[in-house]
């Protein structure tokens, strides 16, 4: 596995995790209630944001700043979505689901892979 593949597969799923939030925000913008609130404002647009960022700096693997930004949104969609998923478990919150499946749960995963990634992507040799 390459450092560039490897890179593919953080933006990959770092995209279509954007894409699924996204679709969150267009339904909770014509919709009204789909997203549970986090501090006041919808999570949802907390998680695209932060998703956003994630993405657009994982395209910049050697930058200090990208990297700081990587971090930033990955960790912050992370930090959301265990709060979130903890939630759902105990009932506290209902995430919006897809299929049956809580989305809260897709981007804990999401998020977590993107960080494992990323990690997996530092220690590779460059060339």
């Amino acid at each position: 596995m390459t450092p560039e593949r490897l890179t593919g597969m953080i933006v990959g799923i770092g995209f279509v995790s954007a894409v699924l939030v996204l679709w969150l925000v267009v339904s909770k913008l014509f919709l009204g209630g789909v997203c549970p609130d986090l501090l006041g404002i919808p999570a949802c647009f907390a998680v695209l944001g932060a998703y956003v960022t994630a993405t657009g700096a994982a395209l910049f693997p050697g930058s200090r700043a990208a990297t700081v930004l990587f971090y930033l949104g990955a960790g912050t969609a992370m930090v959301i979505a265990v709060w979130l998923s903890s939630c759902q478990v105990r009932g506290t919150v209902t995430c919006p689901a897809f299929e049956g499946l809580p989305m809260c749960f897709t981007s804990l995963v999401g998020s977590t892979m993107m960080l494992a990634l990323d990690l997996t992507r530092r220690r590779l040799p460059r060339k």
